[in-house]
């Protein structure tokens, strides 16, 4: 029971932090593909963990778009997929007067990976990590970006 209600708030947070702390109005996962563009960049590595490339300003928003969030749904993983690799989106800090200094650098948001032989994405947020069932098309893409 336990597991279940920190599995849930970690998923909140994360949707959270990648909608800018949209209010969620449906009771199933609903974001929409302008949270992920909210990312100002997107470090792509694969499962050994070597850099393939950095996503930004329309790659990014390119992206967001082959999300197809819509079809996104909390499932458990499947025992014995192997890592594909993942995304690690990066967004700059936002300065105010409560935190002071006057420079900001970039803050990780998250780190979705995705596995070589099933549709299904871990979104990694440091509290947690959230298993989703994804459409075939975005594992697709996701998978393409890896290559």
């Amino acid at each position: 029971m336990r597991k279940r209600i920190l599995r849930a708030g970690a998923v909140l947070l994360c949707l959270a932090l990648l909608s800018g702390c949209k209010l969620l109005t449906q009771t199933d996962i609903d974001f929409d593909a302008d949270s992920i563009s909210k990312a100002q960049k997107i470090v792509i590595r694969d499962a050994d963990g070597e850099e393939k490339g950095v996503l930004t300003g329309e790659e990014v928003e390119a992206f967001a778009e082959a999300m197809d969030l819509v079809g996104w749904r909390l499932q458990e993983l499947p025992e014995g997929l192997a890592e594909a690799g993942g995304f690690t989106l990066w967004q700059q800090e936002t300065v105010t007067a409560l935190i002071g200094g006057s420079s900001s650098g970039m803050a990780e948001l998250c780190t979705l990976r995705v596995y070589e032989d099933g549709d299904y994405l871990v979104i990694e947020t440091g509290l947690a990590d959230v298993p989703f069932a994804i459409p075939r098309e975005t594992a697709e893409y996701l998978r393409s970006l890896l290559a």
